[in-house]
């Protein structure tokens, strides 16, 4: 339950209208539109986590927390708004009821509160088998050290210029592991991380900066000697305050940093082992991977002998199929040979190691070999080498110097039929529990990709959300069909929304807008995913829109988020607005020089005559001036404004985004109309007759040069015929000032020689607007024999 209103309510009552307008090639799409001013802004949750099995009244703070309609969380949970003590009416701060229950899974897991005016940033909340305990806030020095139960974990904030100390009491020979996360929640905090003997102060044990935890300390001490311990948590510079959170795990845990195998095709069962300084005795697990096309990863929570579990590591979910290192691999002659496509894990148990790959490819297939390291949370560096297997001759090899992912990653077209190798090694020449990767080798096809510039949006009926497209080509200029497309939560199993449309973008588009409405939609929060396709080839490739780089802004640039959240977004139902907007333009084009008239339409609800005050608009031609948009006085429904399109105004097409706000009963809206398009051409398209103009020698023809003016433009245009043939010539002509057509002579000398001139036009050249030129269509001219 979301509060008073249910997620599967919410969900079913959805649907999503889906219209495009597409921009020219090389054209950048319009910004994304941003989350209202209005909509909810969460602080870090100041326990960034929970125990499963228990209940937990979660004190968020933030801005614009009044009129919540629900709370969403990524993990199977039951959350309700109290209403006591006015709960809900404060902007600053609110209370949600949270119950998870006992079998909720370990991890990082995804909140977000929405409310009447939108849908909240999303923040990082973990659940734990731990027991939780608060940091007290008085512990800054050894003898103030908070005492701790072990184990457990600490919710904790670090502060400026200070240290937080905790004191646990061990067994001689106990050994425990620390886990501090801090990054990897999207936390400021750089921590580091140390144990001291309580009774001398000397140091036993420090960390900062654990490979594959993005500079999150954690290590495993064994404690000789029974007594008192002292745990120092800093930031490396000394930083602090709201937004330095932490969370310390501390037990007898595990602390792996990857899964063997690393991947895991789509749909089977797998055995998944370990990596990591310390997995001694934890037992394999045997996950189901999910045959969801839209999984991108399992995570997979180590369970220790004590029964503790150790932090999550992310089983990545592919569609080929995936094999595990065999040793000994180590030399071109006992090299394990790879599917195509396929993938394999490796590991370097030693330092100065090389694993020693075998693949087949075709003459002229063209082919990548790529380790994935980093990405999934592997500290190992990896350096590649290919060769041709017959004759041992290197062909290609990674340069460490390359940005991601190009440092480690070959493309190569095959020579010849045959066997190529691959040599791995640990770019370091490191080894060691920790040194996995996975390596996969695939055909380079062309292929597209879809970003959007922003992961959450809100929409309110009868109104709508302009989502821009970005798309990156890889050999593939044809149309891509892009939607949205809800998906089920821990709340509710199925998605009941319906689908009304959907959008292509044109061949040779490079981003689009996707605009998404509502019809009789609940308010709430909704998950989604926008999905695009293309035949490419005679196949369906099928691609989610990436928001990993804004997913990384919102987590303090964390670098590598997690998996999971690369491609989802969010969706908030807000409250209804008092009035709706739509925008028109007359002409319906443009063209640099004449500045063009937009109209701003306002459609007022029954009993609403309030002033309306319009945002500046967005996704303007580059040195097209943002025009000031006078307030809606109260009782008008009509804006005019002259949009100074300019000479320096890029020629192509754009979204121009047009939203408003207003008050109503104390309370604010926004909306927005759909994306008006603004086309930026040419002031004219010239056209000729006839298409072949046949002349014999020492003959004259005309040809008729008729224009379609664009614009608004009327004044003159010059025009001059261009490639003639030798010893054939044209008069130059114009036509006049608002008049539509002209004719040219064109005259043939007796030396003509006969024969087809292809590729002639006729330029026009606009004199009374910075001599703007456009040329016709090819046409051709014939000379016969006489």
């Amino acid at each position: 339950m979301l509060g008073k209103t249910s997620f599967g309510a919410i969900a079913s009552a959805l649907i999503i209208c889906l219209a495009t307008v597409g921009v020219a090639t090389g054209q950048k799409p319009p910004p994304p539109t941003p989350p209202s001013a209005l909509a909810p802004v969460l602080a870090a949750p100041p326990t960034l986590g929970m125990q499963r099995g228990t209940t937990l009244e979660l004190a968020l703070t933030g801005s614009n927390l009044a009129g919540p309609t629900g709370f969403w969380a990524a993990f199977p949970s039951k959350s309700t708004i109290p209403t006591e003590d006015k709960n809900g009416q404060d902007n600053a701060k609110l209370k949600v009821r949270l119950e998870a229950p006992a079998d909720a899974p370990i991890g990082a897991h995804v909140v977000r509160l929405t409310t009447t005016r939108g849908i909240s940033n999303l923040r990082l909340f973990c659940i734990d088998d731990l027991p939780q305990v608060l940091e007290n806030d008085k512990n800054r020095s050894w003898n103030d050290a908070m005492p701790t139960p072990v184990p457990s974990v600490v919710a904790g904030k670090a502060d400026a210029e200070a240290s937080d100390y905790f004191k646990i009491s061990v067994q001689s020979g106990q050994r425990l592991s620390f886990d501090l996360l801090g990054r990897r929640l999207g936390s400021a905090i750089d921590a580091q991380l140390s144990i001291y003997s309580a009774k001398t102060k000397r140091e036993l044990a420090h960390d900062n900066d654990s490979p594959g935890c993005q500079t999150d300390p954690r290590l495993t001490f064994t404690f000789k000697e029974a007594g008192d311990y002292l745990i120092e948590v800093k930031d490396v510079l000394n930083r602090g305050g709201a937004d330095y959170g932490y969370r310390l795990r501390i037990g007898d845990f595990p602390l792996a940093v990857a899964p063997i195998p690393m991947a895991a095709k789509r749909g089977i069962n797998v055995q998944v082992h370990f990596a990591g300084p310390n997995v001694e005795g934890v037992q394999p697990a045997v996950v189901s991977v999910p045959a969801d096309p839209f999984a991108d990863v399992v995570w997979v929570a180590p369970k220790g002998p004590s029964g503790l579990h150790g932090w999550p590591v992310a089983l990545a979910v592919t569609d080929t199929e995936e094999l595990l290192e065999q040793e000994p691999n180590n030399e071109p002659g006992k090299a394990q040979r790879l599917p195509v496509p396929g993938g394999v894990t490796g590991r370097f148990q030693q330092s100065d190691d090389t694993d020693c790959y075998l693949l087949s490819a075709k003459k002229g297939q063209k082919l990548s070999v790529e380790a994935d390291t980093l990405e999934l949370y592997s500290p190992t560096l990896v350096y590649i080498v290919l060769k041709n297997a017959k004759t041992g001759a290197e062909i290609a090899k990674t340069n460490p110097q390359s940005p991601p992912p190009a440092d480690q990653r070959i493309e190569f077209t095959a020579a010849d039929d045959g066997d190529y190798l691959v040599e791995v090694q640990h770019l370091n020449y490191l080894g060691g529990p920790s040194e996995s990767y996975h390596l996969t080798v695939t055909p380079v096809t062309p292929t597209f990709e879809i970003a959007l510039g922003i992961e959450r949006f809100d929409v309110a009926p009868n109104s709508i959300v302009s989502i821009p497209l970005t798309v990156i080509r890889k050999g593939f200029a044809g149309p891509i069909d892009v939607s949205l497309q809800l998906l089920p939560s821990p709340q509710r199993s199925e998605v009941s929304g319906n689908l009304i449309g959907f959008t292509t973008i044109k061949p040779g588009q490079n981003s689009g807008v996707l605009v998404v409405s509502t019809q009789n939609a609940a308010l709430g929060p909704n998950a989604a995913v926008v999905v695009a396709r293309a035949t490419i080839d005679g196949k369906t490739v099928t691609q989610r829109a990436s928001v990993r780089a804004v997913v990384s802004a919102a987590l303090g640039n964390l670098s590598f988020p997690p998996l999971d959240l690369n491609h989802r977004i969010a969706v908030g139902v807000k409250e209804m607005a008092p009035f709706s907007l739509a925008a028109k333009m007359s002409p319906p084009e443009a063209t640099p020089g004449i500045a063009t008239q937009v109209t701003l339409l306002v459609t007022r609800n029954e009993g609403f005559a309030e002033e309306i005050v319009f945002n500046a608009p967005g996704g303007l031609p580059p040195n097209v001036p943002a025009p000031k948009l006078a307030n809606l006085a109260k009782d008008k429904n009509e804006l005019k404004f002259s949009l100074d399109v300019n000479a320096k105004a890029p020629i192509g097409e754009y979204q121009l985004l047009f939203s408003a706000k207003a008050k109503s009963k104390d309370k604010e809206y926004s909306a927005n109309a759909l994306p008006l398009v603004l086309n930026v051409g040419n002031p004219f398209e010239l056209k000729v007759e006839p298409a072949i103009l046949s002349l014999k020698p020492g003959q004259k023809g005309k040809l008729k040069v008729t224009a379609t003016r664009r614009g608004g433009y009327q004044g003159p245009i010059a025009l001059e015929v261009r490639k003639l043939p030798a010893e054939v010539t044209a008069s130059k002509g114009a036509i006049d000032k608002d008049k539509n057509s002209f004719e040219l002579d064109v005259t043939a000398t007796d030396k003509a020689a006969p024969g087809d001139k292809t590729g002639v036009d006729v330029n026009g050249t606009a004199t009374a607007l910075n001599n703007l030129q456009n040329g016709s269509p090819a046409f051709t001219v014939r000379i016969e024999k006489k």
